[in-house]
């Protein structure tokens, strides 16, 4: 009698969770079985079953309409501005963990009130200096705007480097190991749980990011796939050509999908992983 309401909250909750999940699932799966359809059998009944799977509307929205572009622009930024965001943020929250120098405090200060202030705050300044760099409408300048070392992942690292023991550290320089040695070969291996899960959420949100390629790039070849989609998307209220642009919709979600498949487990392992305390 005791444990039955802690196995009647559990079963409601497991039935909350599939309701919930229900809510956000199905929104891609109606896309996805729409992108299977003719236009007039969409027109037509746009909750039927298709008769046939078209494959040719991924084939035209990979070719006619650009997406290979966009998504190829968005492969290399992404990766490219991934692993630059990353590798700052762990040799600026690294260096703000464990070395004393004039400035620590107030270095950490602005990494931690930086979220006070609105990307929208920051796009004169950013945009006036794209402009200055000769960085405009350039893949370049998206990745340096990428890059920043101070952001969320600093925060997240500086909390795993202050739990790492110094003896490593101590025991390597006895050794005669640099500080740059320290850093590449003994605590960057022992944040790599830190290091995956930050990777994977940066990863997700440039490939999500519509916002900073929609202000600095105005060429429709360099166009990431998030501004490509929306592109496409005005382009289909004159041709209301909805089943390719769903096509379209479902390839670019198939990435960030295999990313959390894949990488689910490392994804929570690494933000709940620490160091030995020293």
């Amino acid at each position: 009698m005791k444990t039955f309401p802690q196995k009647g909250s559990a079963l409601l909750l497991q039935i909350g969770l599939f309701a919930y999940a229900a809510t956000i699932l199905y929104p891609f799966l109606w896309m996805a079985i729409n992108a299977f359809k003719s236009n007039p059998e969409f027109y037509a009944n746009v909750w039927s079953w298709p008769e046939k799977l078209l494959w040719s509307n991924y084939a035209k929205a990979w070719q006619e309409s650009g997406l290979g572009t966009y998504f190829f622009n968005s492969l290399y930024i992404t990766a490219g501005g991934t692993f630059l965001a990353v590798l700052f943020s762990a040799m600026s929250s690294y260096t703000v963990a464990k070395y004393k120098f004039a400035g620590k405090g107030v270095i950490f200060f602005f990494a931690v009130s930086s979220f006070l202030i609105p990307q929208v705050g920051s796009l004169a300044a950013l945009y006036k200096l794209m402009i200055d760099l000769h960085l405009f409408n350039s893949h370049i300048g998206l990745l340096i705007l990428y890059s920043g070392g101070l952001s969320m992942n600093f925060i997240i690292l500086y909390g795993f480097y202050r739990g790492i023991s110094w003896e490593y550290a101590e025991a390597a320089f006895i050794d005669g190991a640099s500080h740059w040695q320290i850093f590449f070969r003994i605590m960057l291996p022992l944040s790599g749980p830190s290091i995956a899960a930050v990777s994977l959420v940066t990863m997700v949100s440039i490939w999500n990011d519509y916002f900073l390629p929609f202000m600095f790039l105005q060429d429709d070849k360099l166009y990431t796939i998030s501004v490509g989609l929306y592109d496409m998307m005005l382009k289909q209220q004159y041709a209301a050509d909805w089943t390719t642009l769903f096509a379209a919709l479902t390839l670019s979600v198939i990435p960030i999908l295999l990313v959390f498949v894949l990488f689910q487990n490392k994804l929570v392992s690494g933000f709940t992983t620490g160091g030995l305390k020293g």
